[in-house]
């Protein structure tokens, strides 16, 4: 009678301890979703930042201490600093009541250079890009630029002009940019010809558009130039 009293009180206390590990479980899970449905922290901590201030940072987010956050909220955090052009990379945690904001800013553009180019100038090459010396530099706006400068070049008949990049690392955050160019050799037009112009000739037609078969006086009135955008105009004109 005595083994079976200690038999039943030990099977009580199991029951009894599943009783009150299963609530506490639901308890656990319940807390755990209204912490990721509505967190709170008692401050915001940002690194990474190196010419960005901190509180800066902070007010670009709308997450601040001792107010009720979601995980809405951080992922409006995350576009609103992308949204900055500042920053390549952004993480947000929380990391017990602290609220971890990781930056990683874009680089500066100190200078940018131009080598190789001799039929178009500095200051011509320079209002084609967007990178300038202060601007924050990223690899999409450099490749953008590295089309440009060629678009650049196809407008005065050099469609063969190849353009390379180099960044210079100074440190502190800060690169030049240098573009070196071949400019290659002018693409001059060799015929023109009209198919299918019944009503008039060739040559007054040839009179009408502003695109020249090269000559002699090529040389001074640059109007053999092979020019997509020019071309398209004369397709108007006719």
């Amino acid at each position: 009678m005595k083994a079976a009293s200690k038999f039943l009180s030990a099977a009580s206390a199991a029951a009894l301890s599943a009783a009150l590990v299963l609530p506490g479980a639901l308890a656990v899970q319940f807390v755990a979703t209204s912490v990721a449905e509505a967190a709170v922290v008692s401050r915001v901590e940002v690194s990474g930042n190196q010419r960005v201030d901190a509180e800066t940072i902070r007010n670009y987010i709308s997450i601040k201490p001792g107010k009720a956050f979601s995980s809405a909220d951080i992922d409006s955090a995350v576009k609103a600093l992308f949204g900055t052009g500042l920053f390549s990379d952004v993480q947000i945690n929380q990391v017990g009541s602290t609220l971890v904001v990781k930056v990683s800013e874009y680089k500066v553009v100190n200078q940018v250079l131009f080598q190789g180019n001799k039929k178009l100038k500095d200051n011509a090459l320079q209002a084609a890009i967007q990178l300038k010396p202060r601007a924050t530099f990223s690899q999409q706006a450099l490749d953008a630029d590295v089309e440009a400068v060629k678009a650049a070049y196809r407008r005065i008949g050099r469609d063969d002009a190849a353009v390379t990049t180099q960044i210079m690392d100074l440190g502190d955050n800060r690169v030049n940019v240098v573009f070196n160019i071949n400019e290659g050799a002018r693409t001059q037009i060799a015929a023109i010809n009209f198919v299918g112009n019944s009503a008039f000739s060739s040559r007054r037609l040839s009179d009408v558009i502003n695109t020249k078969r090269s000559s002699w006086l090529s040389f001074v009135l640059r109007d053999d130039v092979y020019d997509e955008d020019k071309l398209r105009a004369d397709q108007e004109l006719l």
